[in-house]
């Protein structure tokens, strides 16, 4: 099933399972920081799903001007990251072999990580805000996996047990700040600003994910294709990252995403200016059954004068 978390006004936390591709029919939850979660925990959420799209379905019948009762349209709401409070998102770096080639680096020999910080987190269609520090900004799809249990040494077999669905990740990253960063040996606020990690738009189950080593992916950015690979390109598949990374335990609601293909912007030959992300960009990240990912570049409202053009990296 496909899951969605939304609002229509400031402070809800609503959930509901999508009936095709603009309904959303709603499960009522209350009182919880993670409904989604909370709502996979529970037992019978199969059952719960599939009577609220039933009765959705029924109350449409003879009515089809009229919204049934409990179905939303999710163009008349503002969708909200699946998750709103992990404790972790982390994030591989260097992950894809093509991606490894571009920017001419050896195949690691473990998962190299880094942490995003939840303030990061941005919802489907919600603004990229383009700070006014940063000069070089750009583009990451990735795919999301989401701990649906707390889990500490799971095996590689077992690891998508604990997994609770797949959505599209965008690891926006100010390339300026995050290699002066490296040079020094760590990567922090470069990958941190706020509305640096949009993810979404559902979370989507791992019956309907279908494979996540073999997932189609594919970033535009106003229309034109930037980055076009496969989740079968990662150096260390989804089941090894679960794997290595509940080592220091993993809990309900844990991010690990999968690092991204070729086709970054800071790496084009001979101009990466023109593909750098500029104030009014359009990007759109998917990944084949989780859906499409979009989301607009803004200028912090704060900035003086225009984005610098001259890069030196």
């Amino acid at each position: 099933m496909r899951l969605v978390r939304f609002q229509q006004k400031s402070s809800e936390n609503r959930i509901g399972v999508m009936i095709d591709n603009t309904r959303i029919a709603e499960i009522k939850v209350s009182g919880t920081l993670e409904p989604i979660i909370d709502f996979l925990k529970d037992p019978k959420h199969e059952a719960r799903a599939s009577q609220v799209i039933d009765a959705a379905g029924k109350q449409a019948i003879g009515s089809s001007e009229k919204v049934s009762k409990g179905v939303i349209n999710i163009e008349e709401v503002t969708v909200l990251p699946p998750i709103s409070h992990p404790t972790k998102i982390i994030c591989m770096g260097g992950n894809f072999s093509d991606h490894l080639r571009e920017g001419s680096t050896t195949l690691p020999a473990f998962p190299i990580s880094f942490l995003k910080s939840p303030t990061s987190l941005v919802g489907h269609r919600a603004p990229v805000v383009y700070p006014r520090r940063v000069k070089l900004l750009d583009y990451e799809v990735e795919l999301a996996a989401v701990i649906g249990k707390d889990c500490k040494d799971v095996s590689r077999k077992d690891a998508l047990d604990y997994v609770a669905g797949f959505s599209i990740f965008n690891d926006i990253s100010a390339r300026d700040i995050q290699f002066a960063e490296m040079k020094r040996g760590f990567c922090n606020l470069g990958k941190n600003f706020a509305s640096f990690a949009p993810m979404g738009p559902y979370l989507v189950t791992p019956d309907q994910a279908g494979e996540p080593d073999d997932l189609g992916m594919e970033l535009r950015v106003n229309g034109q294709t930037r980055q076009f690979s496969s989740t079968k390109n990662m150096v260390f598949k989804m089941r090894e990252l679960v794997e290595f990374f509940s080592s220091m335990s993993l809990e309900s609601g844990d991010i690990i995403t999968s690092g991204t293909p070729s086709g970054v912007a800071i790496y084009r030959k001979p101009d990466k200016t023109a593909y750098l992300l500029k104030p009014g960009d359009l990007v759109e990240a998917r990944i084949e059954t989780l859906g499409r990912l979009q989301n607009t570049v803004v200028a912090d409202s704060r900035n003086v004068g225009p984005v610098p053009q001259t890069v030196h990296v």
